[in-house]
């Protein structure tokens, strides 16, 4: 049994605070509700007080993208207190609930998201993991780290009416579209359970590279694209035949992926190196690498497809170590870095919401989800 969490040092200027006397402490931590992003502009954001709250980091942009940041670069609109350690998030079909797999808790918290409070919380598996919804919404899939199996939810009744046996210490699930298969990538298995969704059993095991974690298919369903973190590769795989059809090399230790809608690129996030890996789909190579800051995990579209964010869990761009929490803002023509916001401490992972104006961000340090409102 192991952990993601690494340990981090508390500034001296948030250790002097607590000295302070109350009224100039909250006043103090009330300047944190501006994040200060790349190129000197600044965005307000509804930060809950918090002595370790996050910065963003004001290292240079080009001048192109300053003109682009203001109207592409998400704000932070609440954050939302769910269990303990929270990592993956999905949300049903009809946008009505989100369910966050929170590994501290050995629990899945249940969002409204019209009220943004917890509705339900379900427990499930040790550490939870990976989340994934199916087409129709009747069913969540929970990857359970600890307990290697799948706790299968019914959205309806909010309990947990199976769970699956599947390959040691799985990570993500992720529903194939069109098609009546679940994928789980299981990390200490160097492998992919292929659960049915018909019988909740598990129909085919296949071998990819070491350590898999991020799972993403195509919009048609028929190809799957797992990173495989000791490997510093993605496995691509045939979703009909159930094999592996190529194998291409990335940055240190991918754990993301995300593939756009046009299906002709993917993108990796490399924790070690701190970088985004941008892949030809078609010529199956890297063609460009994106500095995003320390330990990336969580990426998503705008809705259209010209901005990929990015969940930075160690820091942001330029960032002291001890500085967390920030959303990176990648444009997709150029490949380029253009800005960055804070969430809450310690972003995992992230899911786009309603109407694609909305994003979830799960903040492992925080135990909380944070709601972001996604510029158009």
């Amino acid at each position: 049994m192991f952990s993601d969490r690494k340990p981090h040092r508390v500034p001296n200027s948030l250790l002097s605070l607590a000295a302070q006397p109350p009224f100039q402490r909250v006043a103090a931590m009330a300047t944190s509700v501006l994040c200060v992003a790349a190129g000197g502009l600044a965005v307000a954001g509804v930060i809950a007080v918090n002595t370790a709250a996050p910065r963003c980091s004001t290292a240079p942009i080009s001048a192109a993208a300053q003109a682009t940041t203001a109207t592409r670069r998400p704000v932070v609109l609440a954050h939302i207190p769910v269990g303990l350690n929270p990592r993956g998030v999905a949300f049903t079909p009809d946008w009505r609930s989100a369910y966050v797999a929170n590994s501290g808790s050995n629990t899945v918290s249940v969002i409204d998201v019209r009220t943004r409070t917890v509705a339900a919380t379900i427990p499930v598996g040790r550490f939870p993991y990976g989340v994934a919804i199916g087409e129709d919404g009747s069913f969540a899939y929970i990857a359970n780290r600890d307990s290697s199996n799948v706790s299968i939810v019914d959205t309806a009744s909010r309990r947990v009416v199976k769970t699956v046996t599947v390959g040691l210490n799985p990570r993500w699930v992720a529903w194939a579209p069109g098609e009546p298969l679940v994928y789980v990538s299981n990390t200490g298995a160097d492998s992919i359970s292929v659960i049915s969704t018909a019988s909740h059993s598990v129909t085919a095991t296949i071998p990819v590279g070491l350590a898999p974690r991020g799972v993403e298919f195509t919009g048609t369903g028929r190809t799957a694209y797992v990173a495989n973190s000791n490997s510093d590769s993605v496995s691509v795989l045939d979703v009909p035949t159930g094999t592996v059809t190529d194998t291409i090399t990335v940055g240190d230790e991918p754990r993301g992926v995300l593939i756009s809608t046009d299906e002709r690129t993917a993108y990796t996030s490399n924790t070690i190196d701190g970088t985004v890996s941008v892949i030809d789909t078609g010529r199956r190579l890297v063609v460009a690498t994106i500095t995003v800051g320390q330990n990336p995990r969580g990426m998503a579209f705008a809705e259209d497809g010209r901005t990929v964010f990015v969940a930075n869990s160690g820091s942001g761009r330029g960032i002291r170590p001890w500085l967390k929490s920030c959303v990176m803002t990648i444009d997709t023509a150029t490949n380029t870095f253009i800005g960055q916001t804070a969430a809450g401490n310690d972003p995992r992972w992230m899911a786009r919401g309603p109407g694609g104006k909305y994003m979830y961000v799960s903040n492992t340090g925080s135990s909380s989800v944070s709601l972001l409102a996604l510029a158009h």
